[in-house]
Parts: structure tokens; C-alpha cells; sequence
């Protein structure tokens, strides 16, 4: 079953120094990018049909994400929802926008809305000035203020705001205004992700893997402070970095956590069908020839997942949320962890255990990574 539907929409104004995102920097051209989709999307139809018999095609989810989606007009995601309703049964109970604040406004916001786009995400990062200019944002605090004016006058009803934490200059006294200014407005979700410093960012190249200001301690405390404000305003923590009010959680990203399949249409995008994880290619002039001169699909196979790598991936995603992880999967998979494993854990603070299932603690989701890859060293076939 193919439950969720991701569209890739690499293109946006400027490329920001800590991203590492397949994007290109310039304005999209709506007309030939919607060709070539169309040919993707009826070739990756024809081969659901081949590989997986009998299997539904039922779309639940639909994910807009890039780039900057919010450069593609209205009518190009209208075009593009009719073109799917000939190929897939397309009657998504969530279908999310990706936006960014610059020109994000209320007749744009009305529009998204009316086509039949029912969540908002927008990518704030932070309010305050001297964090817009660190992360080399376009937009500027009014223009994020404005932009959900523009989302929630304009009809969303669910809207998500994200924020980056850690960044240089940034304590708890800044990041409180952040947070305080988000919940000044009726929001439903809210995402905070630690500043990560990848491998061919410019930021990498500044500052290395690691530097002094994203030193531990402070890391510890911003989280804390995000956690404990949140839960006094009414938003449970679902996932390391995702908090949301009842009801409200992004149901397209936890098909991704619970390690359930979707597709992936666009220029870079990923798929996971069966044990199979596919990616398209990032070169554009590559993508544009395969479809539209030679109709193959511009993909390649990243992996095969045997059940090991399923369990493994099950295990790295499903602690990322706080319902944590359920025996009986792992057990479908034909594995199991050591007993004396999770007593170590247990013991020392990092894991809480009922007996279905298991989840990180407070203190093991500070170290989600290390527990993890203990966790993948313990893990035992069960036959």
C-alpha cells in the first residue's frame, strides 16, 4: 500500500548556508516541471501496478516540500492534484504546503487553500533579527509575522511553524521570545530542529562539524526550555523535534517515523516501496531528458532493506517518537532485542518499558543516536 505522496520542489531564490537539501537556487519553470511530473507520475503508476499485485495505491497524505513550494503558483498544484486524480485514487486527508514567509500572502494563502490544501508549514527558523542574518534568511520578522496573519486569515485552520535553535548568538532569553511570539497565534504544531552543521554547507566550511557555539550544555538547556514552555501551553511533544496539539500531528512525516511506505515525485525526491528505497536524480537537465525524450523514470535504487536494515530503520525512527517502539514489529521482522540490553538501559535512566513496547526517557532522548546504534549492536534473530 502506497498511503503517502511527497513532491519535491527543489527551486527556490537562495540557498541557505546550514541547508543541505537537494535545491536549486532560481525560479522554476511551472510549465516544463509539471511535463515532466505528468510522465513521472504515469510511469510510477505503471510500475506500482507491475511490482506490487493486488497492493492499494490510495494516496492519505500529500506532502508539497523543497525548495520553496510556495514560488509555484495555485494553479500549478490544481493542475497538478487533476493530473494525479487520473492516476492514483487521490483523496488525501492531509495535504501540506511548505512555504517560506517573503511574498507568502493572504490572497496566496486563500488560494493554497481553496485548491484543497488543508495544512501550512512555514519555515520561520527565528524572529529575531541577528538569527535571520546568522542563517542567511531572506525574510525579516515582519515578514514571518505576516505570513501566518496571511495563513490564518486566508483559511488554514492547521498551521505549522518551524524553528531552528542553537544558532550563534542565541541563549534561552531569545529563544523564550521566539517561542512566546509563536504562541501569540493560534498554531496547532510547532517543529524545533537543533542547528546541524552538514558536510558541503557553507557553514561547514566556516565553522567545522562542531563548534563552540553549539557546545552541549547550551544544546541541553534550549531543549528544555522548549519542552517545558510547550507543555504549559497545551502542546505534547510526539517526536524529538515536533510538538502539536491534539489531533494535530503531521500525519504525512509520521508514515516516515513508523517506517511506512510512500512515494516520491520530483527532481531528488526519495521513495520507499516494499523493502526497496529509490532516488530520483538531482541533476535537472538529467530528470527533464529521461521523461520527457526518453520516458524512463530517472531513478535509481539506493538500497534493498533485508529485514536487518528494516529493523534497524525501525528502531532509529521509532525512538523518535514518544510512543517509542512496539515488540510485536520487531518481532514481525524476525528480530528481537537482547533481554540483558534493555536492562542496561533501563538501568540507567534511558529507557522507559512496558511490556508492548519501550521508549526513550527524557534523558535517553538527549542521546538518541548512541542509544540507538547500542540498540542495533543487541539485536537477535529470532529464527
Amino acid at each position: 500500500m502506497v498511503s503517502g505522496l511527497y513532491l519535491h520542489l527543489p527551486f527556490c531564490l537562495s540557498k541557505c548556508p546550514y541547508c543541505d537539501f537537494f535545491s536549486i537556487p532560481k525560479r522554476p519553470d511551472e510549465e516544463l516541471y509539471l511535463k515532466a511530473l505528468e510522465v513521472e507520475i504515469n510511469l510510477k503508476a505503471e510500475y506500482l501496478i507491475r511490482n506490487l499485485t493486488g497492493s492499494k495505491r490510495e494516496i492519505l497524505t500529500f506532502y508539497a516540500g523543497g525548495g520553496s513550494p510556495s514560488l509555484f503558483s495555485p494553479s500549478f498544484f490544481e493542475r497538478f492534484f487533476m493530473i494525479l486524480e487520473r492516476y492514483f485514487p487521490f483523496k488525501p486527508l492531509e495535504l501540506t504546503l511548505e512555504a517560506n514567509p517573503e511574498g507568502f500572502t493572504y490572497e496566496r494563502a486563500r488560494a493554497y487553500r481553496e485548491i484543497g490544501f488543508n495544512r501550512l508549514s512555514l519555515g520561520i527558523q527565528t524572529f529575531q533579527p541577528k538569527g535571520l542574518f546568522f542563517l542567511g534568511r531572506r525574510h525579516s520578522k515582519k515578514d514571518a509575522l505576516s505570513a501566518i496573519e496571511a495563513g490564518l486569515k486566508g483559511g488554514f485552520k492547521n498551521i505549522s511553524l518551524d524553528f531552528i535553535y542553537g544558532w550563534k548568538g542565541q541563549g534561552s532569553s531569545t529563544l523564550k521570545k521566539d517561542l512566546d511570539l509563536a504562541l501569540a497565534f493560534e498554531i496547532t504544531h510547532l517543529s524545533f530542529y537543533e542547528l546541524t552543521i552538514y558536510p558541503e554547507t557553507p557553514f561547514y566550511k566556516l565553522y567545522g562539524r562542531k563548534p563552540a557555539f553549539l557546545r552541549e550544555k547550551k544544546l541541553i538547556d534550549l531543549k528544555k526550555l522548549i519542552k517545558d514552555t510547550l507543555s504549559t501551553a497545551g502542546f505534547m511533544q510526539y517526536e524529538l523535534s515536533n510538538f502539536t496539539k491534539p489531533s494535530f500531528e503531521c500525519r504525512h512525516n509520521l508514515l516516515y517515523w513508523e517506517v511506512q511506505p510512500y512515494l516520491g515525485i520530483g527532481a531528488g525526491a526519495v521513495s520507499r516501496i516494499g523493502n526497496l528505497r529509490f532516488k530520483n536524480t538531482e541533476d535537472l537537465k538529467t530528470y527533464y531528458k529521461s521523461l520527457l525524450e526518453e520516458r524512463a523514470l530517472p531513478q535509481e535504487i539506493l538500497e534493498t532493506l533485508d529485514f536487518k536494515e528494516l529493523a534497524k530503520e525501525y528502531l532509529f525512527m521509532g525512538l523518535r517518537l514518544t510512543k517509542g517502539i512496539e515488540f510485536s514489529k520487531l518481532e514481525e521482522l524476525n528480530y528481537k532485542i537482547n533481554e540483558d540490553a534493555l536492562i542496561y538501559l533501563y538501568k540507567r535512566d534511558l529507557i522507559d518499558r512496558e511490556p508492548e513496547r519501550f521508549r526513550l526517557t527524557d534523558k535517553g532522548s538527549l542521546l538518541h543516536n548512541q542509544v540507538v546504534k547500542f540498540l542495533w549492536n543487541n539485536l537477535e534473530r529470532l529464527r
